[in-house]
């Protein structure tokens, strides 16, 4: 039987297969994207607009969230094509205005309020324009940054807010053990290849790691391995709770991803719906803590499961739409659909939240209770209620 350390040290043994693997998604993800634009009149735009929003978007998400950022770090075309034209561009260190922390979270607001409030993804030079020209900017950023690195992918790659987060919650990481590392005999290993930068001598979180498999097995220290759910969330220290976080929770992942796929009637209604949702949120989660603004963060995290599982809901919901305008009938799946997704998010964050709440002061656990409690039906009646893609 494959354990979960077989399969990462299989990932850092056969990276030949991987780049193999890499650059047919990469072909496979040109046509999809050019394809319509070069033939628009065969059916090769149905089958993108299948497979880009209907099965794929869909399964990354609940990637992220069950087993983490595999997706981005084994097949994802931009870092593949960023990572590529590193190794061959100018090689330039990430300047500080590149680092800014809140590039991803800005970068996937326009770029979500442009796909859902125009619909650029019902026509393929929409697509073109959102997909392929992050691909772009990915491709341009490896030929000016890093050297082999992906620049991209760990600074300004918008999908990588939502990923972040969506990650802490997933089952799998690369666990480092620091003694190990240290004890480690010498001559001591060249350093990981890190493509995303990371110092993996300290690694404890999946926010940044791709779970490329490179490091796996580095000094017998770093070895892929089970967790349980929600665990590195509920062992977040007050250093590792972050503003932007908590506003990515709150209005991205939260206001601007549910208004855009559940409520998405117009640019105007999607920019009220975010900021209402996000703003009602906040003040719910900083009411529970008594206005305690560490405490108030640190809470949100527990939302990400229930926001994760409406994002999927609302992405499985345009595939059976997609599905209904091809003649199958979807029936009662899509009310089926919601309701699970409700109730699993609604469980998970529901437990989630409440082993944060015991970290509160025993005075402030039932207020902090209340308000988290009322956040979640909150975010549960935004998904169930919203209106039907068709």
């Amino acid at each position: 039987m494959i354990t979960a350390k077989d399969f990462g040290d299989g990932l850092y043994r056969r990276q030949d297969l991987v780049r193999l693997v890499q650059w047919l998604v990469v072909g496979l993800y040109v046509l999809l994207l050019a394809g319509p634009v070069i033939w628009p009149e065969g059916r090769i735009g149905r089958v993108a607009e299948i497979l880009f929003w209907g099965v794929w978007w869909p399964l990354v998400i609940g990637s992220m969230m069950l087993i983490g950022q595999f997706w981005c770090g084994v097949l994802c075309p931009d870092g593949t094509v960023t990572e590529f034209a590193s190794r061959r561009g100018r090689g330039r260190k990430p300047t500080e205005w590149l680092r800014w922390a809140w590039w991803p979270l800005a970068l996937y607001s326009v770029l979500t309020f442009f796909s859902d409030a125009f619909q650029a993804h019902r026509s393929a030079w929409g697509t073109l324009l959102a997909v392929g020209g992050m691909s772009g900017l990915a491709l341009g950023t490896g030929l000016v940054y890093g050297r082999g690195k992906r620049v991209w992918c760990r600074y300004l790659c918008p999908v990588t807010s939502i990923f972040s987060l969506l990650s802490r919650c997933s089952v799998l990481h690369f666990r480092v053990d620091r003694g190990a590392w240290e004890a480690a005999p010498r001559p001591v290993p060249k350093p990981v290849d890190c493509p995303l930068l990371l110092d993996v001598r300290r690694l404890t979180s999946n926010e940044k790691c791709n779970m490329c498999g490179r490091c796996s097995g580095h000094r017998g220290a770093v070895e892929l391995a089970w967790r349980p759910l929600g665990s590195e969330i509920e062992s977040l220290r007050d250093d590792e709770v972050r503003p932007w976080d908590a506003f990515g929770i709150c209005y991205v992942l939260i206001g601007l991803s549910q208004a855009g796929l559940h409520w998405h009637h117009s640019a105007s209604a999607m920019l009220a719906i975010s900021l209402g949702l996000g703003s009602a949120a906040a003040f719910l989660l900083f009411a529970a803590t008594g206005g305690r603004f560490i405490s108030a963060m640190r809470l949100s995290y527990g939302l990400i499961p229930l926001a994760g599982f409406g994002l999927m809901a609302g992405a499985g919901e345009h595939s059976l739409a997609l599905l209904a305008g091809e003649g199958v009938e979807v029936g009662d799946l899509l009310t089926w659909s919601r309701d699970l997704a409700v109730l699993l998010g609604c469980l998970w964050s529901g437990r989630l939240g409440w082993r944060l709440i015991r970290g509160l002061p025993v005075s402030g656990r039932p207020a902090g209770a209340a308000g988290y409690g009322a956040c979640l039906l909150l975010l549960a009646a935004s998904i169930r209620l919203s209106p039907l893609p068709f």
